[in-house]
């Protein structure tokens, strides 16, 4: 009954539930998120629907808390519903939506009302504990539709620079660099103190926002400097040992440190674009690729949020014996 329980929107994180807790002998208070508490019976709420939980939210099996699952600590689970009720408190569900939400689940899946409550009870869980997962989950998205999708952008060169720095760097798939270089070499100033002198000028450029092809046409003596220092498409084996060891070891669109010294001139390498003989398996694996890095920058954005929040609310928590 899997799939009667999932969701039919995207969801990016996870948060506990705020159902009717079950009933204990001594319900004390765990924390406070400005004027909601969090008490002992939601933690022993939030192990009870942690199963629910994981059908409800696919990146919830992806934190350390579902890793540890039952196991977690108190502490880290009242961590974990301290920044669901700042979420909740932000962007807040009515009744009305929660039920808009689990209709719209119904009929996606072509199950009704009592169908649905059934394959929760068997599974262990009430209609409740299913409607707060939901009104959580509703929160959640618009958190994500309203302050988080415009923030996360990964873009081809981003897909580019992962493939080749953890799929297919270390292999024995030859590539094509395309790399620019700035100059300054003592054959063409006067003196070694100028060679330095240029170089830390066309660095601080950069730095302050410069293009690199600029920079390069300003201050590299390089014969390629009216090009921007275009090195063009270069193989390994066409590159100077000193070059290679240092593009190996960059990233797309990335510009080195001054390199060099005073006896070789010095130099600074942008690596512009990387080509793989392999070019069918990146193909194949680009948007696997990309929605691996969404996820991941979907997840920081969302903690940078909840950092933000956190600094801003009033949290007490109640020291753990």
């Amino acid at each position: 009954m899997t799939k009667l329980l999932v969701l039919i929107f995207p969801v990016f994180f996870s948060f506990s539930t705020g159902a009717a807790t079950p009933p204990v002998l001594f319900n004390k208070l765990e924390a406070a998120v400005n004027k909601t508490a969090i008490l002992y019976s939601d933690v022993l709420l939030f192990k009870k629907t942690l199963p629910l939980r994981t059908q409800l939210d696919p990146l919830f099996n992806g934190t350390p808390l579902a890793a540890k699952g039952a196991q977690a600590g108190n502490e880290e689970i009242i961590d974990f519903l301290i920044n669901e009720k700042i979420i909740l408190q932000q962007f807040l569900v009515a009744d009305q939506e929660t039920e808009q939400a689990i209709t719209a689940i119904q009929t996606e899946n072509k199950i009704d009302r009592v169908k649905l409550k059934k394959a929760l009870t068997d599974q262990g869980f009430s209609f409740d504990d299913y409607f707060e997962l939901i009104r959580i989950s509703v929160s959640k998205r618009n958190l994500i539709d309203r302050d988080i999708r415009t923030k996360v952008n990964i873009s081809d060169e981003d897909v580019k620079n992962y493939y080749y720095n953890y799929y297919a760097k270390g292999t024995n798939i030859p590539f094509v660099y395309n790399v620019k270089i700035i100059t300054a070499t003592k054959e063409n100033y006067k003196t070694l103190l100028a060679t330095k002198d240029v170089i830390y000028r066309a660095k601080k450029k950069i730095s302050d926002g410069e293009a690199f092809e600029e920079v390069s046409k300003q201050l590299s003596d390089h014969p390629t400097a009216s090009t921007g220092g275009d090195l063009g498409e270069l193989t390994e084996d066409q590159m100077s040992p000193q070059i290679r060891e240092h593009l190996k070891k960059m990233k797309l669109g990335e510009v080195s440190d001054v390199l060099g010294n005073y006896q070789s001139g010095f130099f600074m390498l942008k690596l512009s674009a990387v080509k793989t003989s392999d070019q069918e398996k990146f193909l194949k694996i680009q948007e696997e690729i990309r929605n691996h890095l969404l996820t991941i920058e979907f997840q920081r954005q969302i903690m940078l949020w909840q950092d933000r929040e956190r600094q801003k609310a009033f949290i007490y928590k109640a020291k753990q014996k």
